[in-house]
């Protein structure tokens, strides 16, 4: 559903840091470690670079390995409360979700109720939602090189990063919208009580 439950938890206007950010519950599936392993291909084309993580769940430890340049990672190893999304997603100018497997994420519909375009795998039914290119990138599990190319992309190109981000959000106010989808469920039910 659209999640601008969250925005408003903040009526100051927040800047854009040019950060990347993942975000959420920590597991293995989740892939952390192919974003860890893209920072060093990112930064050769990002001079400011800054990879924020956000998250809980299992221990960062067996990550640590994969960190080439500490000093490009901002670590927040905490449950982070819903009054402090607002800074984390207005700051970011993308979203990524590097997972090896999943069904679906409530990462990329509160991502979009922000106005952020997202770098997904193609995984789940997490293309079905991002639509390659239009509101972020859908790259192969368990590639950094691709993942990485597909955040430079946005980082180097204001215009495409704006528009994508637009495409979101619109996404999330009119398909996501909490009225839609119950008109949505309910004709589900209709048509199946109405059956023989």
């Amino acid at each position: 559903g659209h999640y601008e439950v969250y925005r408003d938890y903040s009526r100051e206007v927040i800047e854009e840091e040019g950060s990347i950010l993942f975000f959420g519950r920590l597991w293995k599936y989740k892939g952390l470690e192919y974003l860890i392993k893209a920072e060093p291909i990112i930064s050769k084309e990002i001079s400011n670079l800054k990879i924020v993580l956000a998250f809980h769940g299992e221990s960062f430890n067996r990550y640590k390995k994969f960190i080439k340049n500490i000093d490009r990672f901002e670590i927040h190893e905490r449950y982070i409360p819903n009054d402090e999304f607002p800074d984390f997603f207005g700051k970011a100018s993308v979203v990524v979700l590097p997972y090896i497997e999943a069904s679906q994420s409530g990462i990329v519909a509160v991502s979009f109720a922000f106005g952020k375009p997202v770098v997904v795998t193609d995984v789940g039914a997490l293309p079905e939602i991002v639509e390659n290119g239009k509101r972020g990138f859908v790259v192969p599990p368990k590639d950094e090189v691709a993942l990485a190319q597909a955040i430079v992309k946005i980082l180097k190109n204001k215009k495409l990063k704006e528009k994508m981000g637009k495409n979101a959000y619109d996404f999330s106010v009119n398909e996501l919208s909490w009225e839609k989808i119950a008109s949505k469920t309910s004709e589900v039910y209709r048509k199946r009580v109405s059956k023989p």
